[in-house]
């Protein structure tokens, strides 16, 4: 099934019933000039601090109350898009695939091939959302897709676990200030999610299967993905998907939970 829609599709059908632009940008960017009509949500800032069952509960309830925001229960399709096809887009729609919702697209190569394709855009206005952490206990009023996240255990049990993250954040050359160690989750595969993009735009699925198999992946097992903080290895889930991996999971709390957890082993190094 395709997740993606190209900036001629999705002009074509403007005005469709149902049909819903989510702008996933910066909200100053989304004020400055949009697709026409588009909404505005923040799906990039909240990453979840636990991912045990209850903060898993508690990422769905902050989710479902952003969505219930805005109405995204009710529309039919929902079209998410950024700059291009980067890191914040794929998350929304995992969120939204997350609260067992259908119906949901990718913009390829955002909004800049909109622009290319010369079609108008206009000041965002209207309704904006943002997710944010829901108080503490907090679950969800509506059923959520459980197996399109991965726990801290079960990453830790995958025999699929894919690093998505700079090859300098895989060997630990370089970790982000937040994180209390370098490293990565040792017995991982790795590929860089910018490699699973080209042009701004998802690569041929052909490709991607072809760098996914070359990294070690396999088809007939369960794939889960990882990178700093949740969002690249959304990107990467989708990349896979079309690749003909079905069955792919994000690690939300990823290498920022991982390395919090003095108890959990790390690699290092090529």
């Amino acid at each position: 099934m395709a997740v993606t829609i190209s900036a001629e599709a999705l002009q074509a059908r403007l005005g469709e019933a149902g049909l819903v632009l989510v702008d996933v940008r910066g909200i100053e960017a989304w004020r400055e000039a949009s697709l026409p009509g588009a909404i505005h949500l923040n799906v990039y800032d909240y990453f979840i601090p636990q991912s045990d069952e209850a903060g898993i509960a508690s990422l769905a309830a902050a989710t479902e109350a952003a969505f219930e925001g805005l109405n995204l229960f009710e529309a039919k399709t929902v079209v998410f898009f950024e700059e291009d096809t980067g890191m914040i887009s794929p998350r929304g729609l995992w969120f939204h695939e997350f609260l067992g919702l259908e119906g949901g697209l990718i913009l390829d190569g955002g909004i800049k091939a909109w622009r290319a394709a010369g079609l108008a855009v206009e000041p965002g206005q209207g309704a904006a959302a943002i997710i944010a952490p829901a108080e503490a206990g907090a679950v969800p009023s509506r059923p959520f897709r459980r197996e399109l996240i991965a726990s801290i255990d079960e990453a830790g049990q995958s025999t699929m676990l894919l690093d998505v993250r700079r090859r300098s954040e895989f060997t630990g050359a370089f970790v982000h200030p937040c994180c209390a160690r370098a490293g990565r989750i040792p017995g991982c595969h790795h590929i860089f999610w910018e490699d699973l993009v080209e042009g701004g735009a998802y690569r041929a699925p052909a490709e991607v299967a072809a760098l996914a198999l070359k990294a070690g992946l396999r088809k007939d097992q369960p794939i889960v993905t990882y990178c700093h903080r949740g969002a690249r290895a959304a990107t990467a889930l989708y990349a896979l998907r079309q690749a003909g991996f079905a069955d792919v999971r994000v690690f939300v709390g990823s290498w920022h939970e991982w390395a919090g957890r003095s108890d959990l082993p790390i690699a290092s190094g090529e």
